[in-house]
Formats: C-alpha cells, sequence, structure tokens
C-alpha cells in the first residue's frame, strides 16, 4: 500500500502578490508606451501635414498667369532644399495645357498626381528616389486659364521618423525607470504590509514554545478579527483544559478514600464484601465525574436542532476533491437532504472528514458516502474501492475500546479519533468489504434529543 502523493508547498503570499502586480505593472506599461508613441506619431503627421499645407498657400500664392494663358512661378519658394536634386522636398503644378512646373530638386523625375478637388488632400506616395513621401495636394482653377491647375507640395518622411525614433527610446527609457522604481515600490509595499502576519506568525511560535498565553492585540484592523477569533479558540482551549484539570482533580481526590480502605482490606485480606463496596463504589465515582466531563463538554448542544449531513459531507468533499486533484478521485454523496445529527457540528464533521480523507488515501479511484435516517437516529457509510482491511483486521478493529493507530497499523490516527467521537455520541463502528471493492466503515449514531 502506498500513501497520499506529495503535495508541492504552495507560493507564499509575498509572491503572489509580487507576481501579480508585476505582471499588471508591465502589462500596463507596455500598453501605455504603446498608447503614447501612437499617439505621438500621430501628432506628428498631423504636423507634419499641416506644415506642408502652409507651403502649398505659399505656393500657390507665388503662381500667376501669363498673358498668353500659361502658368508660371513669379518668385522662387524661400526653403533651398527645394533646389538640391532629390532632396526629398518637392513641388509640382500641373496646368490644364502647356509644360508642367517642379522644382529643381525633382531634376527629370515626376510625380504622379491625384486629382482631389479644390480641398486639401494628404496622401503617401514614393518619390523619384525611392524614398517616402507625404504630399499636400489641391486642384484649383486660375484666372485665365480653362480648366484645373494641381498643386502639389511632398515632404520626406525620413525626416519626422528620426524624430518619432528618439522619441520612442527616450519613452522606453522613461518607462523602464518609472518602472524599475513602481518594483521598488510594490517589494517595499509587500513587504511593509506582510508584516502584521509575520508578527503573528512570531506570536503564535511564542504561544507553541509557552512563553505566552494568547496573541498580542496590536494587529491592524484588517488582521484584527483574526487575531481574537484565535484568541478565542486558545481562551476556549485554555478553558477547556482547565475543566478537564479539575475533574482529573475531583476523580482523583474521590478515588482516594476507597482506595485506601481497599488497600488496607487487601493487606487484612479478611473481608471481601468491603473490597467489592469500594470497587462499586469507585467505578460509581468514575462514571459520576466522567458524566459531569461529557456534560460539560455538551454544554453548548442546541436541543431540537440538527447539523445537515448531506450539507457537511458536500463541503468535506469539495475540499478533499482540491486535496487530491492529482488523483482524479470521483466522490459520490449519497444522502438524503432531510438526513441530520443530533449533536455537536464539530463531532461531524470530524467523523466525516477522518473517514472520507482515510477512504481517500488508499482508494484507486471511487469514494462513496451514504447515509439513512430512522427513528432511532441514522447509519453512516464510508467506502472506497482500495485494498481493503483484511477480516481479522476489520474484526479486531471493530472490538469496543480497540486504539486503531496502535493495532492497525497503515489506518492512522484519524480512525481512532472518529471511534473514540463515535462512542462518545452514543453510537457504534463497524468495518466490512465495500461492494465497491475496498473497505467499508459504517457509523451508527442515535438522535440526541
Amino acid at each position: 500500500m502506498t500513501g497520499a502523493p506529495t503535495q508541492r508547498p504552495a507560493l507564499s503570499l509575498s509572491v503572489r502578490l509580487i507576481a501579480g502586480a508585476m505582471v499588471w505593472l508591465v502589462l500596463m506599461l507596455a500598453v501605455g508606451g504603446g498608447v503614447l508613441a501612437v499617439a505621438f506619431r500621430d501628432t506628428v503627421e498631423r504636423e507634419y501635414g499641416h506644415r506642408l499645407d502652409a507651403m502649398l498657400r505659399g505656393l500657390i500664392a507665388a503662381m500667376e498667369t501669363a498673358p498668353d494663358g500659361t502658368v508660371k512661378l513669379a518668385r522662387p519658394l524661400g526653403d533651398p532644399r527645394f533646389g538640391q536634386v532629390y532632396s526629398g522636398w518637392y513641388w509640382q503644378i500641373t496646368p490644364p495645357t502647356g509644360r508642367t512646373l517642379r522644382s529643381r530638386s525633382l531634376w527629370d523625375g515626376v510625380i504622379e498626381t491625384v486629382a482631389g478637388g479644390p480641398a486639401l488632400h494628404l496622401r503617401r506616395a514614393k518619390g523619384p528616389n525611392g524614398e517616402d513621401l507625404l504630399i499636400a495636394e489641391r486642384d484649383l482653377r486660375l484666372p485665365g486659364t480653362d480648366g484645373v491647375t494641381h498643386v502639389l507640395i511632398a515632404g520626406g518622411l525620413n525626416e519626422i521618423r528620426e524624430g518619432v525614433r528618439r522619441f520612442d527610446l527616450m519613452l522606453i527609457a522613461a518607462l523602464g525607470l518609472l518602472g524599475a522604481g513602481l518594483a521598488v515600490a510594490i517589494l517595499i509595499q509587500v513587504r511593509f504590509g506582510l508584516r502584521p502576519l509575520r508578527a503573528m506568525t512570531a506570536d503564535l511560535d511564542a504561544v507553541r514554545n509557552g512563553e505566552r498565553a494568547r496573541l498580542a492585540e496590536r494587529y491592524p484592523q484588517e488582521v484584527a478579527p483574526l487575531a481574537k477569533a484565535m484568541n478565542s479558540v486558545l481562551d476556549k482551549d485554555a478553558e477547556l483544559i482547565e475543566r478537564a484539570r479539575t475533574h482529573v482533580g475531583n476523580l482523583a481526590h474521590a478515588l482516594k478514600t476507597p482506595l485506601t480502605v481497599l488497600s488496607a482490606e487487601v493487606e487484612s485480606g479478611q473481608d471481601k464484601t468491603v473490597m467489592l463496596d469500594q470497587v462499586r463504589t469507585m467505578r460509581r465515582l468514575i462514571e459520576h465525574h466522567l458524566g459531569r466531563a461529557s456534560a460539560v463538554a455538551g454544554a453548548e448542544r442546541v436541543l431540537g436542532l440538527g447539523v445537515p449531513v448531506r450539507e457537511t459531507a458536500e463541503r468535506i468533499a469539495a475540499v478533499l476533491g482540491r486535496v487530491f486533484a492529482e488523483r482524479a478521485l470521483s466522490i459520490d454523496i449519497d444522502v438524503p437532504t432531510d438526513t441530520v445529527f443530533r449533536g455537536h457540528r464539530e463531532d461531524l464533521e470530524e467523523i466525516l472528514g477522518n473517514l472520507m480523507e482515510n477512504a481517500c488515501k488508499w482508494a484507486a479511484r471511487r469514494v462513496r458516502v451514504s447515509a439513512r435516517q430512522s427513528a432511532s437516529g441514522f447509519e453512516l457509510t464510508v467506502s472506497d474501492d482500495g485494498p481493503g482491511m483484511a477480516p481479522q483486521q476489520a474484526a479486531e478493529a471493530s472490538r469496543r475500546g480497540r486504539r486503531l493507530d496502535t493495532r492497525s497499523p497503515g489506518w492512522g490516527l484519524g480512525l481512532s479519533i472518529v471511534s473514540d467521537l463515535v462512542e462518545v455520541n452514543g453510537g457504534d463502528i463497524a468495518f466490512s468489504r465495500a461492494d465497491i471493492g475496498g473497505l467499508a466503515v459504517h457509523v451508527r449514531l442515535p438522535n440526541r434529543t
């Protein structure tokens, strides 16, 4: 037989917080940087278009019509780049008749025109030297001419692309510095924010080592309820331990006199009637004090109410499904919704939890939980399709008062705890071969009124 598979340790809370914040930070910086880069490029190109439009208006203002109807340029444009061959800056005038006027920078090249109407039209095209151009153009009717004159001015995009590239590099550097600063801030914030949990861990270690009885109550308001709840548990445990000590002391004190008398009679060996009477007294005292202890333990019981068995089983099955997720176990719950346990909710959770966990440990594929209600109580059965118990093991384990953790190796303390709880609640426990192939544990619990 083999035990449950080893579970990987879960990632620490700080690692999860830092990793999640870092992923979100990188994502937001990338998206924000992309948006800024696109917006800057669009703005630069729009301003570049406005610049070309202004130059086109200057070109139109410099045009005039000769008496013979030809179009000429009255004065040159001021930008010297229009005189440099293939400089990337060009102008071109295409009249309805006559030759096409163009800047010296075009040399013998021609930019293909596109009819666009009187409104300004911006487009991209290839220049005479293969460079990328942004072209501003429009159609107009000049006085003294018949037809439409097409004018355009083109500027190379390399100029603005260099500016965009520099901006992108500066943006990457700035976002990198910002990201590094925010990453450091995240690390500091997470470490600072988790300090109360580390303090609580230290306090719990102190409680476990007996250095203090309770947790300190100096935590932030988000953690303070947890500390308060844990202190309540510690106080309750201390109260129960003190009650147990009291009952043990009372029992010891009560047994002192009968033991003295019994010891004397054994030494004298004369009156067996007295010896038997003292034995009965001792038995009565033991039952009395155990009954008082049980009454104290059950003081919080709410009479007339029951704990729903199906709901509890489904909740435990969901937890065990995650614990044993790697084995893909099937946990079937066959419990009517009206089946209830008359007792402490904690007792039922302990019984079901230990039995279902033990079944999951040894099951091959299936675990089944079934329960049936009756007038006197209900019977609970937890089965698995694992290796099960040998008949002699089952018979030995079913004997009342047997410690399953010591006499049935491999079955753990859990079944022993279940046996004790079942006995305390007035029930009994039995073991048999399950109809699905493995071990079936039967628990019969009476109704408590």
